[in-house]
């Protein structure tokens, strides 16, 4: 069953026994949103695309430098994926209905930028889904899209319940291609202590959820998969066999982490499925803040951002 609310369906999870788990979760956030704030573009003449991808560590990052940065890199149109998206807004209760179905929330008071307050300031298009509350305060945390370019068809799901209510998004730009269909989506990191499905297992059941709700030929996952295993869990081999490749580090790169953080692993993923060859080129990069990896953060969170360039032409070969 679905729910539009904000104007973004929601699919909701009803649990593998058919009991609600997730509706005190759902009764803690607030509404999603959904912003139309970028001048008038099409992208029927796009030959190029930026996107971005980057767990926000709850708000801590610093995207408006980041995309500032991008911009200096590339003219191509910016789509930015993120996770950990932060939103404070009357909609969300004032308090806490139950206290299991609210993220945890550092009490000390750390700089957190709005992701509806950035979109307004830098005019771009929003689409927010929460998925979980912060802690006992008035705000909540979920998956984001930011676009120069119109989004379409924006619709959102709950992943089955593991640890936390999760919530990925997927939304839909018109390209000269064909439809290119962007997603942003963030597992669990781990599973609750002497449950059945506990940690690699639950991800590849959130995993094969998803790809039963992804369709079309041409789709970009900018992810926080929490892969903790890497390519040896069951999650990674599904996406693999439904396409998705690109944007994993291959060993010619200097980079062997995305999560700043010990213990440093690669969990961030930018992936590509391309069934149809209509991108020519596809390179994924990792951004840094200092240029040997140094500092407590990058750009204020413990995951860099990844850059994803794709070229558009149709020639028909990735690299």
């Amino acid at each position: 069953m679905a729910q539009s609310v904000g104007g973004i369906p929601v699919e909701a999870w009803r649990g593998f026994e058919g009991r609600d788990r997730l509706e005190a979760w759902r009764a803690n956030v607030g509404e999603p949103v959904a912003l139309d704030l970028a001048p008038p573009a099409r992208a029927t003449g796009v030959a190029r695309l930026a996107i971005l991808s980057w767990n926000l560590w709850i708000g801590r990052g610093r995207l408006g430098e980041v995309i500032a940065r991008v911009r200096h890199v590339t003219s191509a149109p910016l789509v930015v994926l993120a996770q950990e998206a932060f939103r404070t807004d009357p909609s969300v209760p004032r308090r806490r209905g139950v206290r299991r179905a609210a993220g945890g929330f550092p009490p000390r008071m750390i700089p957190r930028t709005d992701i509806v307050d950035l979109a307004r300031e830098l005019r771009l298009n929003l689409r927010y889904v929460p998925s979980m509350r912060n802690g006992a305060g008035p705000s909540d945390r979920g998956n984001a899209i930011l676009s120069e370019l119109p989004l379409a068809d924006v619709r959102a799901f709950e992943l089955p319940f593991v640890l936390q209510r999760r919530v990925p998004m997927v939304a839909t730009l018109a390209l000269p291609t064909g439809p290119l269909h962007l997603v942003s989506a963030h597992f669990d990191p781990r599973g609750p202590a002497g449950a059945a499905v506990v940690g690699g297992a639950g991800r590849a059941r959130q995993a094969e959820h998803l790809l039963g709700r992804l369709a079309g030929d041409l789709v970009v996952l900018g992810a926080d998969l929490n892969l903790s295993r890497g390519k040896r869990e069951r999650a990674w081999r599904l996406l693999a066999d439904a396409g998705f490749a690109t944007g994993v580090p291959p060993a010619r790169h200097s980079w062997r982490h995305t999560f700043h953080a010990l213990p440093r692993l690669v969990l961030d993923y930018l992936l590509l499925r391309d069934r149809t060859r209509q991108v020519s080129a596809a390179r994924v990069e990792r951004l840094d803040e200092h240029p040997r990896d140094r500092g407590a953060t990058v750009f204020g969170s413990d995951h860099h951002p990844l850059l994803a360039q794709l070229e558009l032409d149709g020639a028909g070969t990735i690299r």
